[in-house]
């Protein structure tokens, strides 16, 4: 039976198991006694989708390689998304991530730096695995490219509430780097292990766009209409961090004199009893009925692009995680 027989949850399931395993391989390179013996398994053990590697393995399996290869990249790539998890949860001082305390609300700012820096090297522990492969030095430069465009992304979300106009084509430049990046590393690394063709990797690259745009879109309205159950954050919580999202700056377009928008951009951030009311605000105005537009477009776009992939199993399991995200609450 070949990998791909399987219905498509039991497909993600075993990639689930197989990634989850190749991490805790690697935790036996933290020998330290120190507490980042318990922070590092504690953020990697946290329950998550695996989304990007999910992203990797079909990626590298996407001519018909198989997808087990890609296994130790698929892994390297949720360690670093963790390590961008941890840090910015300091920057954010944020108490919750999936639900659970975050490493910065449970052991405090300087361990949970520590345990982002161990997390990027656990990184590139993984990628040695592919040390004697021909493609290992054009794999370490795609991994830490991706690595410097995440971190320019998140220092231009805490630069942003500075900026005298803050406008949405920072937004999108911010989200490029924040959360496309990371996407496209891993359409990169999954096609370099697969070995596609030159057409087949521009492809999965440009795919990246649309789909990390459309990604963040949804988290930024998940934030503000989701369930906390479902999504582990509380309701506002980019509102009171002060972020300058998509809703923010297309009400400062809308509304340049509204006294609830110019208090927020005063304070950096929404006090507990303006957060609903905020909110409201942006319902009102049509603005999150306008992201949900875009969230749409965005996923067409994405799925335009996959119907140029190679016709097979991973082109159909990839549909189909397309479709999934496309509808999440989480």
């Amino acid at each position: 039976m070949s990998w791909y027989d399987a219905p498509a949850d039991e497909v993600y399931a075993q990639f689930r198991t197989a990634v989850d395993n190749a991490l805790r391989e690697v935790l036996h390179s933290v020998r330290s006694t120190t507490v980042l013996r318990e922070t590092v398994p504690y953020v990697l053990q946290l329950p998550g989708k695996r989304f990007r590697p999910l992203l990797c393995l079909l990626a590298s399996a996407v001519e018909g390689a198989s997808p087990w290869e890609a296994v130790p990249a698929a892994a390297a790539l949720e360690v670093i998304h963790t390590f961008t998890l941890v840090h910015d949860d300091v920057m954010d001082r944020s108490p919750l991530r999936r639900g659970q305390p975050t490493v910065y609300k449970r052991w405090g700012e300087a361990v949970a730096i520590l345990t982002g820096d161990v997390l990027i090297g656990l990184a590139y522990r993984l990628l040695e695995r592919y040390a004697e492969r021909p493609f290992y030095a054009r794999m370490v430069s795609l991994f830490t490219q991706g690595l410097i465009e995440v971190s320019e992304g998140q220092a231009l979300d805490l630069q942003l509430p500075a900026y005298p106009q803050p406008e949405l084509e920072h937004y999108w430049e911010l989200v490029d780097g924040k959360t496309v990046a990371l996407l496209r590393t891993a359409m990169q690394l999954g096609a370099l292990v697969g070995e596609v063709t030159p057409r087949t990797r521009a492809l999965l690259e440009e795919l990246a766009v649309p789909l990390g745009r459309a990604f963040q879109l949804q988290d930024d309205l998940l934030d503000l209409v989701g369930d906390t159950e479902q999504t582990g954050k509380q309701v506002g919580q980019d509102l009171r961090e002060g972020k300058y999202t998509y809703a923010i700056l297309r009400a400062l377009e809308l509304l340049p004199g509204n006294e609830l928008l110019q208090r927020y951009r005063r304070r950096r951030g929404a006090e507990e009893a303006s957060v609903p009311q905020l909110i409201e605000l942006l319902q009102r105005t049509g603005i999150l009925s306008e992201m949900e537009q875009l969230i749409i477009a965005y996923y067409e776009r994405a799925f335009a692009l996959l119907g140029q992939l190679p016709a097979g199993p991973a082109r159909e399991l990839f549909r189909e995680l397309l479709e999934h995200l496309r509808h999440r609450r989480w």
